[in-house]
């Protein structure tokens, strides 16, 4: 999930991706995987479920100190994780639609058997014939956090590395690629005829060392080849759809000075140059928020569809229909974890006030100051990662006004703030004009 920072102020790859092709099927291999045409009468259906973060049940036995000392700093429901998903899957099969996507964060750390237990998941919905495409999350390669927490021993466990994810998730996008980046874990599919899905590797796993790194870069050679998709698509007039794990711009005001690490490196001008290049749509998760936000460029733009996680609160993912260049997304619940009042809901509470509350003491605010404190800023994250936010509430607003009011705390309170002010485009059931990028809530 997102650190929330903001509280508190190539060998190897070159050995790896030398064996990758950046080849290109023909006709009747493309036509083999599509499912149907983008052009379809009654339009196209796809589900988007981002950040699953699934931890497999044998790794954690027990009460063990270290998982409750993990939790707190990095809240997610990791107990229901598997059981999230199954719900999911479950829903899933009974809507049908033509696609999955899935933005990366599959596991809890890159556990190897986490990844298996997702991999089986994901197959239940091919076999019910609902094709699903996937890219990779800052959790799920080469992660130092990967551990098995049995009772008050805590060890480590079997993680997997890049050369394997083409492997574990062969039938989820690598073995059907039109195109592979020999830079990177990024490949292009036509899932549906007319359709490519353009899955953007922008994790810095290669510079892992006992933690995984957050932030995320599209790299220059990786960003020309996907400039040279994007004009071969444009071409060839196929429908794009960008997807990729790390946020490609800001989703609230100051989002990468405040909080660094959620959007890509150099973000205005990358995202610049694949509006230039033709991208209008990119789906993203990483933060844990369901958020809409557009980025203009005279007159080009594009749209960041940033999909909340399913293992923090409010627990869901999307559903967007597809039909005539207009995309209409719908908020789906996962049921039962996304009920007000739910175990799920109640759980992010806690653990959110307890991480809120030990940055606080950090900063120096004393310890019942910082418990004071908390739940206000629990309540705000919460409410930007459940989207659509309202006006602010009279109590945050006293919590701002206070924290504002004082030269020390001052950026505080234009923290909370800013996860208040949505930057103009509905989050949840929203119809975007892939034409000229005008938007109306459904």
């Amino acid at each position: 999930m997102k650190s929330l920072s903001f509280i508190i102020s190539f060998a190897f790859l070159t050995l790896f991706f030398a064996c990758q092709s950046d080849e290109v099927y023909d006709n009747a291999a493309k036509d083999a995987v599509s499912l149907k045409s983008v052009t379809s009468e009654d339009g196209i259906k796809i589900a988007i479920m981002s950040d699953l973060h699934v931890m497999h049940p044998a790794l954690l036995i027990g009460a063990n100190p270290d998982y409750e000392a993990y939790i707190q700093q990095d809240p997610k429901y990791l107990v229901e994780s598997y059981n999230i998903l199954k719900a999911a899957v479950s829903q899933l099969i009974s809507q049908k639609p033509d696609l999955v996507l899935s933005p990366g964060d599959m596991t809890k750390d890159c556990e190897l058997i986490s990844h298996e237990l997702v991999q089986a998941q994901l197959k239940k919905l091919e076999e019910n014939g609902i094709k699903v495409l996937v890219t990779i999350g800052n959790h799920d390669i080469n992660n130092g956090d990967a551990k098995k927490f049995a009772m008050n021993k805590t060890m480590k466990t079997e993680t997997v590395q890049a050369n394997k994810i083409p492997v574990i998730y062969s039938h989820f996008g690598f073995s059907e690629a039109l195109y592979r980046d020999p830079n990177s874990l990024s490949y292009v599919a036509e899932p549906i005829q007319g359709l490519w899905i353009i899955a953007i590797d922008a994790n810095k796993y290669y510079d892992n060392t006992d933690k995984p790194i957050t932030s995320g870069v599209i790299k220059p050679a990786t960003l020309d080849w996907v400039k040279a998709r994007l004009a071969e698509a444009a071409e060839k007039g196929k429908m794009i759809v960008g997807m990729m794990h790390h946020g490609l711009v800001e989703h609230y005001s100051m989002q990468n000075a405040v909080d660094p690490g959620y959007v890509i490196d150099d973000y205005p001008a990358v995202a610049d140059q694949l509006i230039d290049a033709g991208l209008k749509v990119i789906f993203t998760g990483h933060y844990h928020a369901n958020d809409i936000t557009k980025r203009v460029k005279g007159d080009k733009f594009v749209f960041d569809v940033e999909t909340g996680s399913n293992v923090n609160y409010p627990c869901a993912y999307r559903m967007l229909t597809i039909k005539d260049n207009k995309f209409k997304f719908e908020f789906q619940p996962i049921l039962p974890y996304s009920l007000p009042g739910s175990a799920a809901q109640l759980y992010s509470q806690k653990y959110l006030g307890i991480y809120f509350t030990n940055l606080l003491m950090a900063r120096g605010f004393p310890q019942s100051d910082a418990a004071a404190l908390a739940p206000a800023f629990a309540w705000s994250a919460m409410t930007h990662f459940a989207g659509d936010e309202p006006a602010i509430p009279t109590q945050i607003l006293g919590v701002i006004s206070m924290l504002e009011g004082n030269a020390q705390t001052y950026g505080l309170g234009l923290a909370m703030e800013s996860l208040w002010t949505d930057l103009g485009v509905p989050d949840n059931n929203v119809t975007l004009n892939m034409v000229d990028g005008t938007f109306s809530a459904n």
